[in-house]
């Protein structure tokens, strides 16, 4: 047999094995998420659903940290660390409005985030920079006292809540680099 033949055949098989390698990695990391997923009763749910089920609570699965960034939802319990990609064209953001008390916060906390107003009725619009209205509605507070919504990405806009006759107001923006959590600049007065 030629020396090329025998490297032509040693390149097809290693590139052969290295396949196989990574076949088999993924669907092991497939698994392993699955599994961290189905311990946590987060399994089946896209994204959104993920993030609307843990942020709408303060009673969060035992050992699970959750948070968001603009571009991914981190889940982790100390020894597994998942990451989600969000949707390209979306930014969940939460903001909790506040009379008295509130956290300096960056990035949103789904699990350990409190606000100061539970369960109470607000309303809120958002405007984009040109003054388009994005949102627009009366929401109630979560039991962590926050309210979160999908937004469309790669925006500037301003969000304005209202609260028992109180009003905050808010410059935002949705890029990926972008703060997904709005605490202190709401202070109703």
């Amino acid at each position: 047999m030629k020396k090329s033949t025998r490297v032509l055949i040693f390149v097809l098989l290693a590139a052969l094995i290295l396949s196989a390698g990574i076949v088999l990695g993924n669907k092991l990391t497939n698994q392993s998420e699955a599994a961290f997923l189905d311990k946590y009763g987060l399994s089946g749910l896209s994204v959104e659903e993920m993030v609307s089920k843990l942020d709408s609570t303060t009673s969060d699965p035992s050992g699970l940290r959750a948070s968001i960034t603009g571009e991914a939802l981190v889940l982790s319990d100390g020894s597994k660390e998942v990451r989600f990609e969000l949707p390209k064209d979306k930014f969940y953001l939460s903001f909790a409005p506040y009379i008295n008390q509130t956290h300096p916060c960056g990035f949103h906390s789904l699990s350990s985030c409190q606000g100061e107003l539970v369960n109470q009725q607000v309303h809120a619009v958002i405007k984009d920079s040109e003054g388009n209205e994005i949102v627009n509605s009366d929401f109630t507070t979560m039991e962590n006292g926050f309210i979160g919504v999908w937004l469309p990405s790669d925006i500037k806009a301003t969000v304005t809540v209202s609260y028992n006759g109180l009003v905050a107001q808010a410059p935002i923006a949705t890029y990926a680099d972008s703060e997904t959590c709005l605490t202190t600049p709401l202070q109703l007065n």
